[in-house]
Parts: C-alpha cells; sequence; structure tokens
C-alpha cells in the first residue's frame, strides 16, 4: 500500500488504523522477505474494514472563512463539521506542528483510553507527517488528523473498567513487569503489546515522566476486569523449542497470509517483532510472543 492509499481511508469503527498499518506494513517488508504478492494480500486487510474516500475537503491553503483561534477546541472538541476541518488547517498553517501533537500527547498523559488508540495513533500521524511530501498529501493528512482528534480527545472516547482488587501499582513503572503483564493479557487482538511497542519506539521523543506515564496506563489496562471475553484471551497455546527468527517469521506468515479477520493482524505482527529483537527480552517471553502469534492466527 502507498502513503497516498493510507491517506485515503477513512474510519468505519471509530478510529483510522490505514496509517498506522502503513507504517506497519512497511517495518515488516524491512524484516521479511516475501513475495510481492504475498504483500498485497497483506495489505488488502486494510481495504476490508477501512473504506476508501476520495472526495476533497481541503484544496488548498486557503481557507474560504475567517477561523477564530479562541473557539479551535470548542469546535473540535464538539466535531462541527466540516468547519472543523478548517480549523485544523489553519492550526496547522500558523504553529510548529509540535505544538499540535504535543498538545494531544498531553491529552494522553492525562486520560488511560480503551486499547490505547490515543497515544498509538497519534505517534503513528506524528512518524507519518515526516513523509508527506505534497500539498495534497499534506491536506489529505490533516483531514484524517482532523476527523482522529475530534473522535478521540476532548473526552469524547472514555470508557472505564474497573481494577483487579489485587493490583498494586509499582512507584516507578517497570518495563519488564509490564512486559510480562502484557504477555499475561495481551487484551483485545494484543492491543496492550501493540501500544508498549509503540511507546518504547517513541522512548526516544519523552521525557522520562511522560514514559514512565505512558506505559503505566498499559500496565493498569492490563488489570483491569474487562466484561467482554475478546478483550479477555486465553493464550492456551505453549510453544516447544527454541524461539528462533526463522519460528517468528513463520509465525507471522501464518496470522497474516492464512487468514483473514482483520487489519489488527498486520500491527500486532509487526509489534511482536520489534518486541522480540529487544536486546532485554527473556528467551521465555520470546516463545510467550510466538504463543500470541498462534493464538490470534486461530481466531
Amino acid at each position: 500500500m502507498l502513503f497516498d492509499h493510507a491517506l485515503t481511508r477513512i474510519a468505519a469503527i471509530h478510529q483510522q488504523h490505514a496509517i498506522k498499518c502503513f507504517l506497519a506494513s512497511r517495518a515488516l517488508k524491512k524484516r521479511f522477505d516475501w513475495t510481492s504478492e504475498e504483500w498485497a494480500q497483506i495489505d488488502s486487510l486494510i481495504c476490508l474494514q477501512e473504506p476508501e474516500f476520495n472526495g476533497v475537503i481541503l484544496t488548498s491553503n486557503v481557507i474560504p472563512f475567517d477561523t477564530k483561534t479562541q473557539r479551535r477546541h470548542w469546535i473540535l472538541a464538539r466535531g462541527i463539521y466540516p468547519h472543523a476541518y478548517f480549523t485544523l488547517q489553519q492550526w496547522f498553517q500558523s504553529a510548529e506542528t509540535t505544538e499540535i501533537f504535543d498538545y494531544y500527547l498531553a491529552q494522553c498523559l492525562e486520560n488511560n483510553q480503551y486499547l490505547g488508540h490515543n497515544i498509538t495513533i497519534l505517534f503513528a500521524f506524528k512518524e507519518s507527517w515526516e513523509l508527506v511530501e505534497s500539498e495534497k498529501q499534506r491536506l489529505r493528512f490533516i483531514e484524517r488528523f482532523c476527523e482522529f482528534v475530534t473522535s478521540t480527545f476532548y473526552g469524547n472516547n472514555v470508557t472505564d473498567y474497573p481494577v483487579e482488587p489485587s493490583f498494586v501499582a509499582d512507584d516507578i513503572p517497570d518495563k519488564y513487569q509490564i512486559l510480562k503483564d502484557c504477555l499475561s493479557s495481551p487484551g483485545f487482538w494484543g492491543h496492550h503489546l501493540i501500544s508498549l511497542s509503540w511507546v518504547l519506539k517513541k522512548q526516544h521523543e519523552l521525557s522520562g515522566d511522560e514514559f514512565n506515564q505512558l506505559i503505566a496506563n498499559i500496565q493498569l489496562q492490563c488489570h483491569w476486569r474487562y466484561e467482554d471475553e475478546a478483550d479477555r484471551p486465553n493464550i492456551d497455546t505453549r510453544f516447544v523449542g527454541t524461539a528462533s527468527s526463522d519460528v517468528l517469521e513463520a509465525s507471522c506468515r501464518k496470522l497474516l497470509l492464512n487468514s483473514v479477520n482483520n487489519l489488527h493482524q498486520i500491527t500486532l505482527s509487526e509489534s511482536i517483532v520489534f518486541l522480540f529483537y529487544q536486546q532485554w527480552i527473556q528467551e521465555e517471553q520470546k516463545a510467550r510472543l510466538i504463543d500470541v502469534l498462534a493464538h490470534f492466527s486461530k481466531s
């Protein structure tokens, strides 16, 4: 899938995943030497869930009416469309993009959202901004980002669950323990692992306090008491043997090419590959990552 194609995909359920999937697929292509036909099959998973929208909303740097800066977040918070598109366009014109991304990062730190889409998709948008080359891409990016922030932030996506009574958070979050918790409770389609991988990837861009807060949020989600069985998958497979890179590749191939479920097959595979190659991960944890791939290959 080309970046241009990812920018034309719109959310079908809540938040757009195509850009995050595009980045995940690109990372997997650097790791695995598979055929172009196989990659096309994998990219088609995105098309299953997110429709293509080729309509043009923003057409140029000329905004057709006066947008009031003081009303910016009022409009975005209430999803007042189409005004919201032009409000965000004006913000991108008048401010550094770091200011915009940091504004929503602050909201991620304050609010722990179910599945972690607020932080992972925000990171995906921030990373993909570096890929924007043309004015057309820039305008499509702003449209998709606008749809993301209005559906995700400003208190518009609050889902809370009670915490397991036995859970006691550490004073200083420990990524080693949090990985163990994510492997014990990977969440819906492994979203706890997906979130952890994204925060680890972006650790160099975060302050120590920001990093600790984000991984603490992930750990807390591992100990939420979920009602839906899909949020608490029972990983009953047990890999026996050496969890080698060949085993990892074969397991990813099975998940990505032997079933057609949803686009999370892409993001989960890439996240597990990222975690698998962390120098500090233990052999039994590598084996458990293989177990997670095997479990969702059966879903």
